[in-house]
């Protein structure tokens, strides 16, 4: 018999001691990682909320936008979740010319659980490192932020930390939660100057062939591919081993809103996505508010091949950090 995982309540619970808002409808739960943006949890479920649900978040938010994952079946922009279901997972596993990265990072690093209590006092610089080096900018969390993110995991269950070492010193972190049946590749950080031992390969490699042979894990996800991709997480992640599954990203906005929105605000995030190219939010408003007023996929989105970063709970999901150039987050 295959022990009880986390469910959904008690993932929600979890982003909710973070200080996201939770609201609770018939198919799933809702939280807002950014303000009035809402999006379904838990996250690799696909749901069907009925029009009064939908309206329920929208009031008690209050919500701009709702947006949840769809079977691919149903209208609206084409996504997919990274999915790994091989229960044979192993070297051969991944492409070609990542095996020899992933056989260097394992023989040079020590990939082992930890703690979170050490990753408390030790994660935080990692992340600052990562948020510098892909993004160009300052983390806008702080320790605090962080040690509360740690004593939340360390009291939920079916979370947990891995972390790679070169000697003693710690390249690359990794955290992941167990929920239902789906195991989530929730943070991934590493140092800068510990990249060249292919600390990222390593670990995401160590964690994939460890938990998909568990029972109770019936599949293994690195995330939404989402309304925009860069070429480059696409590529690193496909290389480990992982499958795109087709998905529908639904996105409903504010009916009360919606028409000043359709006035200026594509027009708008078109620009500041093209402005700004490494601001994954406005790529995907763009895409967004173009399937909302037209009902087609903008075709010039296929073009945007810059920085993208891990779609999952923005604000407290991180990114995987692959060699590659895609910035995550």
């Amino acid at each position: 018999m295959l022990r009880l995982t986390m469910d959904a309540s008690e993932c929600a619970h979890f982003f909710g001691a973070l200080g996201c808002r939770i609201i609770q409808t018939e198919s799933c739960f809702w939280y807002n990682p950014e303000p009035f943006l809402f999006k379904s949890l838990p996250i690799h479920r696909l749901v069907e909320p009925s029009t009064a649900e939908i309206a329920r978040v929208m009031m008690l938010g209050p919500a701009v936008a709702v947006r949840y994952p769809r079977t691919a079946d149903k209208p609206g922009p084409q996504g997919g979740m990274y999915i790994c279901r091989d229960r044979n997972y192993d070297i051969t596993s991944l492409s070609a010319n990542v095996r020899s990265r992933t056989r260097r990072g394992l023989a040079r690093c020590r990939i082992e659980q930890i703690d979170f209590g050490y990753l408390a006092r030790h994660g935080h610089a990692l992340t600052e490192e990562t948020t510098l080096r892909q993004m160009g900018k300052k983390l806008s969390t702080t320790q605090a932020d962080w040690e509360r993110f740690c004593e939340n995991a360390k009291k939920t269950r079916d979370f947990e930390a891995w972390g790679a070492f070169v000697e003693e010193k710690l390249a690359t972190f990794l955290v992941g939660m167990l929920v239902e049946d789906c195991y989530y590749i929730h943070l991934q950080k590493s140092a800068s100057a510990l990249l060249k031992y292919y600390p990222n390969n390593a670990i995401l490699f160590s964690v994939i062939k460890a938990k998909i042979a568990c029972p109770e894990v019936g599949y293994i996800s690195n995330g939404p591919k989402a309304l925009a991709v860069g070429e480059g997480l696409e590529y690193y992640k496909t290389s480990m081993g992982f499958v795109i599954e087709p998905v529908t990203e639904h996105v409903v906005f504010n009916p009360l809103l919606k028409p000043l929105l359709m006035w200026k605000g594509e027009e708008l995030a078109s620009k500041l996505a093209k402005r700004y190219p490494e601001n994954l939010f406005w790529r995907r408003a763009a895409k967004a508010l173009n399937f909302a007023k037209t009902g087609e996929v903008a075709e010039h989105d296929s073009e945007y091949q810059g920085p993208d970063r891990h779609d999952s709970p923005e604000h407290h999901l991180g990114e995987t950090d692959p060699q590659a150039s895609a910035a995550i987050r």
